[in-house]
């Protein structure tokens, strides 16, 4: 009877040593998974916050940037952010070139597109 308790604790306490090595493995693996889909969500939200920024500006500031208005793609703007000037680009009338003309800036609050095209037409 004895012996009988006796390998009923040896096979008790090794149940309980593999239940509980197997939970430490477990709990290892676990781990070890959430932090690489915790990295890899990490690397996809830099992934998207780059391609944002290249989505918004395609290079760093510079002297001159170039704006197109979304709907019309004749109204593509110049600006100098250093000193404010202002081009917008037209067709010139005699070569049927593209070309950029200064906008007067002391009527750019005041001059809507529509009117700054009147005379193009």
């Amino acid at each position: 009877m004895r012996r009988i308790l006796i390998i009923t604790f040896l096979l008790f306490t090794c149940f309980v040593f593999f239940c509980c090595d197997s939970k430490k493995e477990a709990r290892m693996r676990y781990e070890v998974e959430q932090q690489s889909r915790d990295k890899h969500f990490e690397e996809r939200r830099k992934e998207d916050n780059q391609w944002r920024h290249i989505h918004m500006r395609t290079s760093t500031p510079g002297r001159y940037e170039i704006f197109q208005h979304q709907q019309f793609a004749k109204n593509t703007f110049l600006l100098d952010t250093i000193d404010g000037r202002v081009w917008i680009i037209v067709e010139d009338k005699e070569t049927k070139e593209l070309v950029w003309q200064e906008i007067d800036v002391e009527n750019r609050d005041t001059l809507s597109l529509e009117e700054l095209f009147k005379n193009d037409k």
